[in-house]
């Protein structure tokens, strides 16, 4: 986007400049009553880049419109009122299939604009949704407890000990379904899973509900609903099935373990496809997940052999269901 004064209405005005092999492509948008002085002010400018130049005017009007091409400028002619195109040259024929998609996007019913931000996104909103009610109800139940114990003590809430509310929020989220050895081992299997629906604070869920909130809806893209949810899920269980053997001692809690299995599925489907993907998506993916990892082994408290083991159960998974799923659509 190139800037420029205009004499004529005394302000900084803009044009549209892309440099080509052929040339400089320029887009200038105008109403129909300005649209003489501004593409002669729009050509002096561009004269002086010192570069040969084709002038593309967006005229926008109504239906009263007369069409005399005096300054010899490509036009698109679209209507004010619906954002119909009226008329193009050919040489704006590309420019014209961008204003129409544009033109179908502002005349969308609000009912499409739900439909088009749901597309992919339903799964992964519900995810987040369960995500935010647990950590809500971890909150209170928290909050509610040390509230209790600093009336009994006869103090308020924030002069109670770290050690003390560690504690207790240790014990709130234990409750509530954490990966605990003894109770796992006891029988209560469920909580491989549960403990993957629980977070620790509130900068804990945001950077995780954020990293699904991305990935999410790609995955739900390329493998489905029902795999997206498959994978996520048991990508979750590996991720708590490792951190119990390798840290049975540690009470942990997150979803951070079923994220780095869907960025491992995600990984399956870029390394299959590496023929018709970009080389620079594989690359950043790897970078990213590696860099994820060397982030959990530098701070502490960070369990990452939950994110080794959703990432083992995301790429191993992932591999399967995506190459069982183009097998079958070959034949």
């Amino acid at each position: 986007m190139k800037q420029y004064y205009s004499k004529f209405f005394s302000k900084e005005t803009y044009v549209a400049v892309r440099d080509t092999e052929g040339g400089l492509y320029c887009v200038l948008i105008t109403d129909d009553r300005n649209e003489n002085i501004n593409i002669v002010e729009a050509s002096e400018y561009l004269k002086t880049l010192n570069k040969p130049f084709s002038l593309n005017t967006v005229v926008l009007t109504d239906e009263s419109y007369i069409n005399s091409n005096v300054y010899n400028v490509n036009k698109i002619i679209v209507h004010k009122g619906n954002y119909n195109i009226m008329h193009f040259d050919a040489a704006c024929r590309p420019l014209a299939g961008i204003i129409q998609n544009i033109g179908k996007r502002i005349k969308m019913s609000p009912r499409e604009i739900r439909e088009r931000y749901l597309k992919y996104k339903t799964s992964t909103l519900i995810i987040i949704a369960l995500n935010v009610i647990m950590f809500l109800i971890t909150s209170y139940m928290i909050y509610s407890n040390l509230n209790d114990n600093a009336i009994s003590w006869g103090i308020s809430v924030n002069s109670i000990p770290d050690s003390v509310k560690n504690r207790v929020s240790n014990l709130v989220l234990i409750f509530l379904g954490a990966k605990y050895s003894p109770l796992i081992y006891d029988g209560e299997i469920w909580r491989l899973i549960s403990c993957a629906f629980l977070h620790g604070s509130f900068l804990h869920i945001a950077c995780n509900m954020y990293m699904l909130y991305i990935i999410g809806p790609q995955i739900e893209r390329i493998y489905g609903k029902v795999k997206y949810i498959f994978i996520y899920l048991i990508s979750c269980i590996t991720s708590s099935t490792l951190s119990l053997i390798i840290n049975p001692n540690s009470i942990s809690v997150g979803a951070s373990g079923g994220i780095f299995g869907l960025m491992g599925a995600l990984l399956a489907f870029a390394l299959i496809e590496r023929k018709n993907i970009d080389r620079e998506y594989t690359v950043g993916l790897i970078k990213t997940i590696g860099i994820n990892l060397v982030i959990g082994l530098i701070i502490i408290n960070i369990d990452n052999a939950a994110h080794i083991g959703g990432f083992l159960g995301g790429i191993i998974l992932g591999s399967l269901l995506y190459k069982f799923t183009k097998c079958l659509n070959i034949s």
